[in-house]
């Protein structure tokens, strides 16, 4: 246990510095989850998709033309009887073979605002996109992070259960020399054996966690072997108490959630606003140039020809659809303005809770530096008695069982500190990078 004692406060001893800065080897794993994350890949091609929206939007501004050419075969055809000349002639108005080829243009002269309302939709909702990206790749870093401290909290809970078992291997050997020489009994061997198969059984369980920790962290990042170095381990973060007002104050202007919330207004804002001009009339000029036959005299040939003309399309009566498509909006809107509520009402809870549950952690590992030292003093003193063969397995166990229990308490209060300094810098909107 003294080598045990030795090694935890080895480990423990670390830089304030280091504490507030993101090991290398951590940021590397951060780099490769946001390269390789199948979630991020997806939502980077809505992305990408969003902005050709916006120029899909903007295209309506310019002009839409075509070609065009069609055949059609008419008959009868209207036909008149003339005199020309003193003789009767008959003239046909328009031929059985009709032939047009021509380019036409369209373009919108004047739609009243419908467009500009359709590209702001198109620029908020691709923003939407944006930050739901920034908000998954923030997630992501912190899901990383915390993959990575519990693999290091369960590798130094692993050292610990090691020189468990190594003391309950010890006195095994002790109990089973005295049951030779007639100073303890068979029950005394059988304490210590049970209590080495149970602390062989919890190394299984840690290792087991320690498996599916590594799993986690080659789902996030892609990489099967993930590499990590001992500042895992290191759970001497200085995370001190913070006041809410003050650091809801920061967060609501950097939180990812409030201003994914705060975008999804203006886009329910832009929404009203599209569906406002949804029925205004629309100003339009359309024109064409290119041959077709069916002039007089020679019906038959082809002949150049142009037109040209504007047009004005005013929506009259559409059964009340555009006041409906406008109300829906506004509820959307009302609702979203509720979102952002209960965002900053979350926030406030969460900070809150945080708040609470870093001064509760601290206060803990306060008190467990004293439980530790006493819980070692009184395991030495069981050691020495033990030597004499003055003590009762159970006297034994238990002062064993007390240094176990107050190194992993500490062990598992430090890292909980740890992860309450990680949810603080992801309420805030920080980023590991």
């Amino acid at each position: 246990m003294k080598h045990l004692s030795l090694f935890i406060s080895i480990a423990l001893i670390t830089t304030v510095a280091r504490a507030q800065s993101v090991p290398e080897d951590l940021r590397s794993l951060i780099n490769e989850a946001n390269t390789n994350f199948p979630r991020l890949k997806e939502q980077t091609q809505q992305l990408r998709a969003g902005e050709v929206q916006i120029d899909i939007a903007r295209a309506a501004y310019q002009p839409n033309i075509t070609g065009n050419g069609s055949y059609q075969y008419l008959t009868p055809v209207a036909k008149a009887t003339l005199p020309v000349n003193g003789n009767e002639t008959t003239i046909q108005f328009q031929p059985n073979h009709n032939f047009n080829a021509n380019v036409g243009v369209g373009q919108t002269l004047y739609d009243f605002g419908r467009t500009d309302a359709s590209i702001r939709q198109a620029l908020d909702n691709t923003q939407i996109l944006k930050r739901n990206l920034e908000l998954t790749q923030q997630n992501l870093g912190y899901q990383v992070a915390a993959a990575y401290y519990g693999i290091g909290f369960l590798q130094k809970s692993l050292v610990v259960q090691d020189s468990v078992i190594q003391v309950a291997q010890r006195n095994i050997q002790i109990f089973a020399n005295r049951l030779q020489n007639g100073e303890a009994l068979q029950y005394d061997l059988l304490t210590q054996q049970v209590r080495l198969k149970a602390a062989q059984n919890r190394k299984i369980d840690l290792q087991n966690n320690l498996e599916r920790q590594r799993a986690l962290l080659t789902y996030l990042t892609g990489n099967p072997n993930p590499a990590i170095s001992p500042a895992a381990a290191q759970f001497d973060a200085p995370v001190q108490p913070f006041t809410t007002e003050g650091s809801l104050q920061t967060a609501q202007s950097s939180n990812k959630e409030i201003q994914l919330a705060q975008d999804r207004v203006r886009a329910a804002q832009t929404d009203v606003l599209a569906y406002s001009r949804s029925g205004r009339p629309n100003l339009s000029f359309s024109g064409s140039a290119g041959y077709r036959n069916g002039y007089l005299p020679d019906i038959a040939a082809l002949k150049f020809n142009v037109a040209a003309g504007v047009n004005l399309t005013v929506p009259i009566y559409s059964g009340r659809r555009y006041t409906l498509q406008n109300q829906a909006a506004r509820l959307n809107l009302d609702a979203s303005r509720y979102a952002v509520e209960n965002a900053n009402a979350q926030l406030r809870q969460n900070l809150a809770q945080l708040n609470a549950d870093i001064r509760s952690n601290q206060q803990r590992l306060q008190n467990l530096e004293t439980q530790v030292l006493q819980a070692r003093k009184a395991l030495e003193i069981a050691q020495v008695r033990l030597q004499s063969g003055v003590i009762t397995p159970v006297e034994l166990q238990s002062a064993e069982t007390g240094v176990e229990e107050a190194e992993l308490a500490r062990l598992n209060y430090q890292y909980q500190l740890i992860l309450n300094q990680l949810e603080y810098k992801r309420l805030l909107g920080e980023n590991l990078l």
